[in-house]
């Protein structure tokens, strides 16, 4: 895939604004979820929403080199003293209480706000350790602000941060950089930026960019610190992915073990020509890239009882009703399991192949269903689900990716293989063409 050089930034660039209209959440700060970093060419500010799966209802912050100012929901200064450098946080019923003192006697006393906020003084990213005590859980995070607010009876944090700092910190948490080369990482740090600048909106109603899990993509702040993703991300900055001129669809999985899915065949979704089923090996007959993943053939075994009951329970079996054969009935285009057929005693039943993947993992087993490409075979009284690859197998294979890295291939030419027909653009210049205008933020498919 031709990649295009960037062209420099001239002295006096003008400095570009990207709004993002945000239907913020109760107590967060209603300003814009996406604007350009000042003095800064590290891309639009984002908010993730930190923690989010943990409900707790106290915390600290803590700041080692200082230059914070703190902020209400309004933008008035909340004075502190100066030689303080951590600040205690808790619920008090639909507000925020801020203590620069431990213990319960400060917490009393602590004055009550909609929100805080607490916001580097020279605009550039500062580092807080954050700890919270209900779940032993402390970790530094950087950023320009962040943000805490009381949501649905817990504390929600917000952290505030230039788009490519915010990618240093997903690469190590989304690809162990100790199992992949440079190049891997490359393509993986381009789709990574082309997604999130894509999706921006995701999260618009609840007042942030994207969460930190892996319904967005896996944020764990400066738990991991990798040189090699560091460098992946420096050296693709700004890089995205385009299909006639707009963002592409940039979805990525660990393990496809063997081939790429249609789009249309996992979600439904608007057929893509660049997300269309792929053959993970440079020629017919040959082991596919990713056949040194954990994950590239698995084995999982559940109890064919224990599959009846579950079957009972969802009114899909009778009380009488003994099953004799289970069997893949459906494939689609990808390759991937459509429907399964169930023979009992008394009749056949047809289930699709996700939702019978979904009723396996709740059945207690040593190993998970990974993915929706699998056969069946009946041994006695268990089920044996044979398996290739791990996740959704739409778009980007990272372990594909590793073996045509460890083969010679360099990132562009990944992704040329992985999303055929789209190009590589440097996505601030692309901006920066604007002349000061709002940037248009699209709208998820």
């Amino acid at each position: 895939m031709p990649d295009i050089p960037a062209c420099r930034y001239t002295a006096g660039v003008v400095l570009i604004i990207l709004i993002l209209a945000v239907a913020g959440c109760k107590g967060f700060n209603n300003s814009s979820d996406a604007k350009w970093a000042k003095n800064s060419l590290d891309g639009p500010d984002v908010k993730v929403r930190i923690l989010r799966k943990k409900t707790f209802t106290r915390t600290n912050f803590e700041w080692p080199k200082g230059g914070i100012e703190i902020r209400d929901h309004q933008g008035h200064i909340i004075p502190w003293p100066p030689e303080v450098r951590r600040v205690y946080l808790h619920r008090r019923g639909d507000r925020v209480a801020l203590a620069f003192k431990p213990g319960k006697t400060a917490a009393k006393k602590a004055a009550l706000y909609t929100s805080v906020g607490f916001h580097s003084t020279d605009n550039q990213t500062s580092i807080a350790k954050i700890h919270v005590p209900e779940h032993r859980f402390r970790r530094q995070y950087e950023g320009r602000e962040f943000e805490i607010a009381v949501v649905k009876g817990r504390l929600a944090l917000i952290n505030v941060l230039p788009l490519e700092v915010y990618l240093l910190r997903v690469l190590p948490a989304e690809m162990a950089p100790n199992h992949f080369t440079l190049e891997a990482l490359k393509a993986q740090a381009v789709v990574a930026r082309t997604w999130a600048l894509k999706n921006l909106r995701r999260h618009q109603r609840y007042g942030y960019n994207f969460c930190d899990g892996p319904h967005c993509q896996v944020y764990q702040g400066r738990k991991t610190i990798s040189l090699r993703c560091e460098r992946a991300v420096k050296e693709t900055k700004g890089k995205v992915l385009v299909y006639q001129g707009r963002l592409a669809e940039a979805f990525y999985h660990s393990t496809c073990g063997g081939h790429t899915a249609f789009i249309e065949d996992v979600w439904g979704s608007r057929p893509q020509p660049y997300l269309a089923r792929v053959e993970d090996h440079w020629k017919s007959g040959y082991r596919p890239y990713c056949a040194r993943s954990p994950y590239a053939r698995w084995k999982a075994w559940r109890s064919l009882r224990r599959l009846e009951q579950a079957l009972r329970r969802k009114n899909n079996l009778g009380r009488k009703e003994r099953i004799e054969q289970v069997e893949v009935d459906f494939l689609d285009r990808s390759g991937h399991v459509k429907s399964v057929l169930i023979t009992t005693n008394r009749r056949q039943r047809r289930i699709p192949g996700p939702e019978f993947r979904s009723l396996l993992n709740r059945i207690v087993g040593r190993r998970r269903i990974l993915s929706n490409f699998y056969e069946i075979k009946i041994q006695g009284n268990k089920i044996a689900v044979l398996g290739r690859g791990l996740g959704h197998a739409v778009g980007m294979c990272q372990w594909g990716a590793r073996g045509m890295a460890q083969h010679g291939f360099t990132y562009q030419e990944i992704l040329d293989h992985y999303f055929t027909g789209t190009k590589i653009n440097n996505y601030y210049d692309m901006v920066g063409k604007s002349e000061g205008k709002t940037v248009p933020v699209e709208k998820n498919h």
